[in-house]
């Protein structure tokens, strides 16, 4: 049996698991555009990001389609005839399609996620690094666990990145010796990180108003502001747990894809959101950053498999690549790709991920600002829901309109992001 037909199968044996997750208009520019997450808020201009605020989404109407959202209504009608699963497609912040089959979850039905509820985590633990930045006792990444909990039951030198990164059980933690473990109902290590973020909260600044644990927390200060009014999360639970509809889970993928911005703020910072959807020990696995999984060539890992892949699990999308190297505690000095895959990237806009049990995907395009959501789709990874709707976009794209193949070529090479949108 070839490499990837055992890769397929492996992903058909894995999704059995009740806790397998992937987490998987402006003009563009290239890398150098692109300021430093320093920059304060009062210096950016984010009318550029587009998105609902805490209202509904504005539904395009299916004449106004290829204008609004450059989809092709006909073909959209051909993919929902043969697709039995629900999924919606949000491009410039508009909810341009969505698809619910008979007898499917319906558009207000609050369902589990699974895996998908590690992003979502991701981000509330940016979220408490963000607003603990005045306290006493401020969080980083960087921070040992074991300043913040007891206990530890993994390597008691792992930082928070460590854990976010799902390499804090290594025996070892230098580079080169880090190991990358799928913890999928979070027992091993992740969990812990709800203990970090009440003891931030525990700190008890006027700001947190009376929020003590980290369900109170993401409900007040995330499901808020992102308007989601569909969601359920307890947050102890950082492996799974957080239930929604879709349109909730396309919200957090597009706060994601805006680099932290929504409602015209920034919600999360920049430089948190980055290393959610960029590669955080690339000796471990160049698919995985904080919590998120990514699009990646090669040297990369998926759940519950120990070795390496050298081959990428879509034909037709960006790898998530640091604009230089070494960065953070990765100590790679390049993306630790195969020397036939290049590093180079024109445009950092790779793709990201969170997909759970069964095929609860968010999956982000920031080169087309563009945000994928599915639910029950099967056996899913990054690339389904792109896989899925990619000739619809195509179509009407206005320098590759109809050719698939060379948008796809450009566009997997990171030579091509139309709708990157990137802070002047």
């Amino acid at each position: 049996m070839p490499p990837q037909a055992r890769l397929l199968f492996l992903f058909f044996l894995l999704c059995t698991l009740p806790f397998f997750v992937v987490a998987c208009e402006s003009d563009s520019q290239p890398l150098g555009g692109q300021e430093d997450s320093t920059e304060t808020q009062s210096q950016e201009d984010l009318s550029e990001y587009r998105d609902p605020g805490t209202g509904p989404f504005e539904e395009v109407a299916e004449e106004d389609l290829i204008e609004r959202c450059g989809l092709d209504p006909e073909i959209l009608a051909s993919i929902d005839a043969e697709t039995t699963y629900p999924y919606a497609i949000v491009r410039y912040g508009l909810l341009c399609h969505e698809h619910y089959p008979a007898e499917a979850v319906g558009p207000d039905e609050i369902v589990e996620n699974y895996s998908a509820t590690k992003t979502l985590a991701a981000a509330v633990v940016g979220l408490a690094v963000k607003m603990s930045a005045d306290l006493d006792y401020p969080l980083s990444d960087t921070d040992r666990m074991d300043q913040w909990v007891d206990a530890i039951t993994f390597n008691p030198d792992a930082q928070v990145a460590h854990v976010l990164a799902m390499v804090g059980h290594s025996e070892s933690l230098a580079y080169g010796l880090r190991e990358f473990s799928y913890d999928a109902a979070g027992t091993v290590q992740i969990n812990r990180l709800s203990e970090v973020v009440e003891a931030v909260i525990a700190q008890d600044p006027p700001q947190f108003q009376n929020v003590e644990t980290t369900g109170e927390f993401a409900r007040k200060f995330l499901f808020e502001p992102l308007g989601m009014t569909h969601s359920e999360w307890g947050g102890e639970i950082f492996g799974f747990s957080w239930k929604s509809n879709l349109r909730d889970m396309a919200r957090l993928g597009l706060v994601l894809t805006h680099d932290g911005v929504y409602d015209q703020e920034r919600l999360l910072p920049e430089d948190w959101v980055y290393k959610m959807t960029h590669p955080a020990f690339e000796d471990a696995n160049t698919a995985y950053g904080y919590l998120t999984w990514l699009a990646a060539k090669s040297h990369h890992k998926v759940p519950l498999y120990d070795e390496f892949i050298d081959f990428p699990l879509g034909d037709c999308q960006p790898a998530s690549l640091w604009r230089e190297y070494p960065h953070g505690l990765s100590e790679s000095t390049d993306c630790e790709y195969l020397p036939t895959d290049s590093c180079e990237q024109v445009f950092d806009a790779g793709v990201f991920a969170a997909v759970g049990y069964e095929g609860q995907i968010i999956a982000g395009h920031p080169g087309l600002d563009l945000v994928l959501v599915t639910k029950n789709s099967g056996t899913g990874f990054v690339s389904t829901p792109w896989d899925l709707i990619r000739r619809a976009l195509v179509e009407h794209d206005t320098t590759y309109p109809g050719d698939e193949d060379a948008f796809c070529e450009a566009y997997a090479a990171g030579e091509y992001a139309p709708d990157l949108i990137l802070l002047p």
